[in-house]
């Protein structure tokens, strides 16, 4: 209970705080304290010491995972914060309810670390989304932020209906919302159960923006505000996918609807990987281009549910981590860079070279060049899929659309260094600087040692 009681009293610290505190900069410091207070939080329980334990087993079940990858994402988020702590004030006044917002959608993400019946699931899910409704329409004079929250809302309720009749669905099979019922259910599932469970996978198809249930997603991206699309397309997808494979390894299979499943996930990551790569080599905007890089990044990230282990777990993990440095980077260069559009890249190299280089590295991970981080994600999670030999067909493809989005992430490595441009961008100062060359660092580091969050992760606690 940790994390849940933390975030939620820093979502009520920053409700209060916009009332008090009209200093931008101080507003940012605080959010990072009570993210470190978060983070150390979740080691507190990871070691024993958790604030009202046992208490509602029925609703939260302490899962040593979840927890720790919610100190990841909240750990990410430090980083986001530091980046982008000029950034904030310029989106509008209301600074506490932007702070606010942020953190109420990681209580949504505590409680999906740790949920222990369908209902606590749906509340972390409804806990996750709402805040990011809200805050894609925080642009009150763009049009395009009006309709980006507009269509975020009602494509999440429509979302959220389905959610909702597939739990019913299962419920009504199983007579049970608690996820340890479920798993004993086996010898007398249902088809009722069955299309129940495929209710729940469509909606956090939904929620992750896997196709074809991403239509939302370059819409939403490219009208919300930079500063905030950042954190939509990292910590909350991440979120979002701990939730998806808690949920996935909670329905019991047999082996002859293992195969179905097989079938569903294979046709659902050919369209997330085509859809996502093909739109994003038509864009002229580098912030589209990244919002349809996203769905086919989901692509990726869907393979670890072929077979949910600890080793999948694991590469969600670091997936999670080696996408979120990159895209903090390039967001924060797409958000200096006047419009974002390729053209506006143009000559960045010469006028810029820090960015530049830190916006190369971040696009030859995202690419999964070797020696970077994304590259070792990549290969963990097509090895995933590798685990059975029917999925030969599918990894192919998934190597076909790795050198395809190469293409669209070398234009603007292109347009920096062999484009001539005169780019309106806005120097950065040197803790920006530092932020970025730590966030490349990270990046390759992670792409050398790619056993350096195995080591992290093995220690007594987990």
């Amino acid at each position: 209970m940790n994390i849940i009681i933390l975030s939620a009293l820093s979502g009520i610290v920053f409700m209060f705080s916009g009332f008090y505190i009209k200093n931008h900069k101080a507003l940012n410091l605080l959010s990072i304290i009570l993210l470190l207070g978060m983070v150390i939080g979740g080691i507190c329980q990871l070691a024993g010491y958790e604030i009202l334990a046992d208490r509602y087993n029925n609703m939260i079940k302490p899962s040593p995972y979840g927890v720790i990858f919610f100190c990841v994402l909240a750990g990410l988020a430090i980083l986001y914060m530091l980046i982008n702590r000029n950034e904030f004030h310029k989106v509008g006044k209301h600074l506490g309810e932007y702070y606010a917002l942020i953190f109420f959608s990681f209580v949504g993400i505590s409680v999906l670390a740790q949920f222990a019946n369908l209902i606590t699931m749906f509340l972390a899910i409804e806990l996750l989304s709402i805040p990011m409704y809200l805050i894609a329409g925080t642009a009150k004079n763009s049009l395009k932020s009006t309709e980006a929250s507009v269509k975020y809302f009602l494509m999440g309720a429509f979302s959220t209906g389905i959610l909702l009749l597939g739990i019913s669905f299962v419920y009504g099979s199983t007579g049970t919302f608690l996820i340890q019922n479920i798993q004993t259910f086996l010898p007398e599932l249902q088809n009722l159960y069955y299309i129940g469970w495929v209710l729940i996978f469509t909606s956090f198809c939904f929620k992750v923006g896997a196709a074809p249930f991403h239509f939302w997603v370059p819409d939403v991206y490219a009208g919300t505000p930079t500063v905030f699309t950042t954190y939509m397309a990292t910590i909350v997808k991440g979120g979002s996918f701990l939730g998806f494979i808690l949920i996935m390894q909670s329905f019991p299979f047999n082996e002859e609807n293992y195969v179905y499943f097989r079938y569903l996930l294979t046709v659902i990551i050919f369209l997330t990987l085509f859809i996502g790569n093909y739109g994003a080599l038509n864009q002229r905007s580098v912030k589209k281009m990244m919002a349809y890089s996203s769905i086919a990044q989901a692509g990726f990230m869907l393979f670890v549910l072929f077979n949910i282990n600890w080793v999948a777990k694991e590469a969600l993990m670091y997936y999670t981590i080696s996408y979120s440095l990159a895209s903090f980077i390039i967001f924060y260069a797409i958000n200096n860079m006047g419009k974002g559009n390729y053209a506006d890249f143009a000559g960045l190299g010469k006028a810029n070279p820090i960015l530049a280089f830190s916006v190369t590295i971040a696009l030859i991970s995202l690419a999964g060049i070797p020696l970077t981080a994304g590259f070792i994600a990549k290969f963990m999670t097509l090895s995933i899929g590798a685990m059975d030999e029917n999925n030969l067909a599918i990894i192919i493809l998934g190597l076909i659309m790795a050198v395809m989005g190469m293409f669209y992430y070398f234009k603007v490595i292109v347009q920096m260094y062999f484009q001539r441009g005169n780019p309106k961008h806005k120097q950065q100062d040197g803790m920006t600087n530092f932020l970025l060359l730590t966030s490349v660092i990270l990046i390759i580091v992670l792409g050398i040692i790619p056993d350096l969050l195995t080591r992290c992760l093995n220690t007594p606690m987990w």
